[in-house]
């Protein structure tokens, strides 16, 4: 898997790794836009220094992804799950958050996935962020899956 920064300069994960190591808290999120060739999903791997945030992010494409929401909002967090224990596993001692493009606010339909993902990334052992709080899914990741 490849990993950028935003000005395109190419890392490998254990170069993030590296540098992850500097910090306390690491924070993951993923999100997805779908098109009719097929669905981006762009994951972010960012650590926050206020007022800067630092962020690396990963694309992949799926060709034949459903168009329905719930599915797709699911495998985003799977996604953003998958790289979070790879760095639990590599920096057992960092705070590790998942955001989750999902909101908290019943007028949306991703709420209806809200208790889930909270319990499945908790349960996990990670700290959940969802909308209007999830800037790494929804800001980070989200620029790259235009």
């Amino acid at each position: 898997m490849k990993w950028w920064l935003p000005d395109e300069d190419e890392w490998d994960f254990e170069r993030i790794i590296k540098y992850l190591k500097n910090y306390d808290t690491v924070h993951v999120g993923s999100d997805s836009k779908y098109y009719s060739q097929g669905t981006k999903f762009a994951t972010a791997i960012a650590v926050y220094q206020n007022p800067c945030v630092t962020y690396w992010y990963t694309q992949e494409k799926q060709p034949y992804m459903t168009r329905e929401i719930k599915h797709r909002l699911w495998t985003e967090v799977e996604k953003s799950i998958a790289i979070a224990w790879v760095l639990r596993e590599k920096l057992p001692n960092i705070k590790i958050v998942v955001h989750c493009d999902i909101n908290s606010d019943n007028k949306f339909p991703s709420s209806t996935l809200n208790q889930s993902a909270y319990g499945y990334v908790t349960g996990c052992g990670f700290e959940y962020k969802n909308k209007p709080g999830a800037w790494c899914a929804t800001s980070c990741a989200d620029y790259h899956t235009r």
